[in-house]
């Protein structure tokens, strides 16, 4: 799979899609293969082939985390291609003190590979506190820790934080920036008034409270963290599992990200778009088919539909 590997030739010469454009601010993106449960599987070649796409779609990707290598197929992927991505590094968190060692030692070993240009922040878990598998207190013991550290390796300039809104009292002060998923889909709204509800949640629910709790601790403007939404997408099947107004097409799809992408750029708003590719293993994980299919391409990195947004 991977003996192509030695001729880096063949990797920076590729054709380019003119469907795709470099609209996106950030996209969410977990190669092929990268669930340790299933064996793992993910190769070189593949991250490649992912990065190609990406690339021409967005400067900014987010890791879910480290396992199966995927960090460092991402890390060297970029190098063989001479790309330059800015990548949020996920050190996943769940109820297991186990994956969080292993995630966290993979993360100290891709500092030491590829050094920290390409990270451009740390996500101590993604919605672990909403799963209820970590207490506030032990995940902000976390977060001061990978500081710390990071600050010993003379890396303080990469923003730690984590991807959830609950308990913002206690982390805010903690985190460097708020990233939070917000998902009109799962708010059970019409894909026509997502944009809309999208922008209105994320300033009342995370802008707004951010800015009141730095003035409650006297902190000036400066001092405030930049929030972010670190996915925001729509699925597109299957068609029998709407939830509510918030019905899974490629039409809807569609109609989102024409609504939402170039929109949201202009009005200054930072976003992930959830996510790369459709993603069938979430089905088995989770027993939801809905998981499966929010991929703006297929499984088979097919682009779904027949334009991207172009700003």
């Amino acid at each position: 799979k991977n003996n192509t590997a030695n001729n880096s030739n063949s990797y920076t010469h590729y054709e380019k899609d003119p469907r795709l454009k470099r609209s996106f601010w950030g996209i969410d993106y977990t190669p092929t293969g990268a669930q340790l449960e299933y064996g793992c599987g993910v190769t070189q070649d593949d991250v490649i082939e992912d990065l190609k796409l990406l690339h021409q779609l967005t400067p900014r990707l987010r890791l879910y985390g480290l396992d199966c290598d995927q960090g460092h197929f991402v890390m060297n992927g970029m190098k063989m291609l001479n790309i330059d991505l800015g990548v949020i590094i996920t050190i996943w968190v769940d109820g297991n003190a186990t994956t969080y060692e292993r995630q966290y030692n993979a993360f100290w070993k891709l500092l030491d590979d590829f050094g920290a240009d390409h990270i451009t922040g740390v996500s101590v878990g993604n919605e672990a506190l909403y799963r209820k598998e970590i207490d506030p207190e032990e995940l902000i013991d976390r977060i001061r820790d990978i500081k710390s550290k990071l600050k010993k390796r003379n890396y303080d300039h990469i923003p730690v934080y984590t991807t959830d809104i609950r308990s913002l009292p206690d982390l805010m002060p903690e985190e460097d920036q708020v990233l939070d998923n917000v998902h009109p889909f799962f708010a059970g709204v019409t894909v026509d008034q997502a944009p809309a509800w999208t922008w209105n949640y994320f300033k009342k629910v995370v802008i707004i409270p951010t800015i009141r709790l730095a003035k409650s601790k006297g902190l000036d403007d400066a001092k405030v963290k930049p929030a972010l939404i670190s996915e925001v997408g729509w699925p597109t099947a299957p068609a029998s599992r709407a939830y509510q107004g918030a019905v899974p097409s490629l039409k809807n799809l569609e109609k989102l990200l024409f609504s939402f992408v170039c929109q949201s750029n202009e009005k200054g708003v930072p976003y992930y778009w959830f996510e790369f590719k459709d993603a069938p293993w979430k089905n088995a994980t989770f027993g939801e088919p809905r998981e499966a299919f929010w991929g703006l391409f297929d499984k088979d990195r097919r682009l779904k539909l027949s334009r991207m947004p172009d700003c």
